[in-house]
């Protein structure tokens, strides 16, 4: 009578092995982070609007030295003119930030969407100077200073308020009726994307793919297409 008891316990330590087989393979298939892949992400993003043609360390032009070297710091795209800025910029990455601040300021703010502030919903100007922050090379304007404790919280849902404004004031005066990549109209369902802070338009996702690969061609196209300014 007591061999029932034991063999309920081998069957229950048996099961719990089984069970420990069954689950290892998930642990040896786990995704592990890959930091050049996020690295790459970020510059991605960020490159588009990036507004500095100079090295913030040499103030050489970016391309004086052959292909800039592109640094990601804190999440931030950094271009500097070649390896031999870079110990300077780990030893002064405040004051580099500071130069792309600016510049993406005044490149982007006569262009901002955005009357309101996108998180608190009160008119810009309505709480004395609106406060400019930079998030990543892209200008938020927001009501207040305060409100930069409630960006930093969802960056992206009013990141996506700022985008879509962007897109609205554009899409009246773009210039194209057909996709720059397949040559297709462009219709009722077609693919509105930014690049940095410029509305792309396209007949589909497939398209968006082969634009981001050879963005400078497209982008002469849209150019080329554009109203001369007088």
């Amino acid at each position: 009578m007591r061999i029932l008891p034991a063999l309920v316990v081998a069957l229950a330590l048996s099961g719990a092995a089984l069970a420990f087989q069954q689950q290892e393979p998930a642990v040896k298939t786990a995704q592990v982070a890959d930091p050049k892949a996020d690295e790459a992400k970020v510059i991605a993003q960020q490159l588009p609007s990036y507004p500095l043609t100079e090295c913030p360390i040499s103030h050489e032009h970016l391309d004086a030295m052959g292909k800039p070297l592109d640094v990601v710091q804190d999440g931030r795209l950094v271009r500097l003119c070649c390896k031999g800025c870079l110990k300077k910029f780990k030893a002064e990455p405040t004051t580099v930030f500071a130069a792309i601040d600016k510049g993406v300021i005044e490149a982007q703010k006569a262009s901002y969407p955005l009357e309101t502030c996108p998180v608190s919903g009160e008119a810009l100007g309505g709480m004395g100077e609106p406060k400019d922050m930079v998030y990543g090379t892209r200008l938020v304007r927001l009501c207040c200073p305060s409100c930069e404790k409630g960006f930093a919280k969802e960056p992206a849902k009013f990141m996506a308020q700022v985008d879509a404004a962007l897109i609205a004031k554009q899409k009246p005066s773009y210039p194209l009726t057909t996709c720059m990549v397949s040559g297709e109209t462009i219709g009722a369902d077609g693919v509105d994307h930014l690049y940095g802070t410029r509305l792309t338009r396209f007949c589909c996702d497939k398209c968006v793919v082969a634009f981001d690969k050879e963005p400078a061609k497209y982008l002469a196209m849209l150019d080329k297409a554009a109203p001369k300014k007088n």
